[in-house]
């Protein structure tokens, strides 16, 4: 019986142990995600607080780059404020803050947050937008989210190529009748073939400070928007991100 009793005793825990290893890991990954979220638009309202330092500095002042900057930061930290209450609401009962949305206005409003990241990489934004393409229902700032990482990927894989133009091209057209694709598409380093079927794993990452968690929440976002995303290597150089999103339909939400 006490032998019986030691090893209960051990099962229950090695449950217990089990479980709590779990719990560990999941808060991990979520610590993990908020950070990766949350840092693209902290990280350029430092950028753009410096650059107003600089400009405030010159003799006269640059009055105008001030305040395009100051603009810059004040849409950077409302993008914070809507991250952090989007995972806010992940938490809550909340419905989803779905609504109708234009492809092209979020490509146009990405860019406009990448500005200052193109400029300063010297890279070159190429956009080929679709006419006539039908709205999509989702949450603005999620897909906004996964348009500026990927294109934050694209521009970092071009960082070190030297001999040829940094072109960065976002598109948008209709993939039939019920589905807009989106491409962002680089002229980098392209994909290791070995990492191919990697690359959206979370945590798994080829960045030196990276967490391998933007390519995995990107596609977890895409997917709950009942959309696809995947990678395609060019012909040529670089690496075409791909995702689509269904048409909204009017008793869709």
């Amino acid at each position: 019986m006490a032998e019986r009793k030691r090893a209960e005793d051990a099962y229950h825990e090695a449950r217990a142990e089990l479980s709590r290893m779990n719990r560990i890991s999941a808060m991990g990954a979520l610590a993990a995600s908020i950070s990766h979220e949350i840092n693209q638009p902290l990280a350029a309202v430092v950028t753009n607080a410096d650059a107003c330092s600089i400009w405030l500095s010159a003799n006269p002042p640059n009055l105008e780059e001030t305040r395009a900057a100051v603009d810059r930061i004040a849409r950077e930290g409302t993008r914070a404020s809507d991250i952090v209450r989007r995972i806010r609401a992940m938490f809550t009962k909340g419905a989803p803050q779905r609504s109708n949305l234009q492809v092209n206005g979020l490509i146009r409003d990405a860019a406009a947050l990448l500005a200052t990241e193109i400029s300063r990489h010297h890279v070159i934004l190429e956009s080929q937008l679709g006419a006539d393409l039908r709205v999509v229902a989702g949450d603005r700032v999620q897909l906004q989210q996964v348009l500026v990482n990927l294109a934050m990927n694209a521009i970092e894989a071009m960082s070190a190529v030297t001999g040829r133009p940094a072109i960065l091209l976002m598109r948008s057209e209709m993939q039939g009748a019920d589905h807009v694709l989106v491409s962002v598409r680089d002229s980098g380093v392209g994909i290791d073939p070995n990492n191919h079927r990697r690359m959206f794993d979370a945590f798994f990452t080829t960045k030196s400070q990276g967490m391998g968690m933007g390519l995995s929440i990107s596609r977890s976002i895409i997917e709950a928007h009942g959309g696809q995303l995947w990678a395609v290597s060019n012909a040529d150089y670089g690496t075409t991100m791909q995702f689509t999103l269904p048409v909204a339909r009017q008793d869709a939400w």
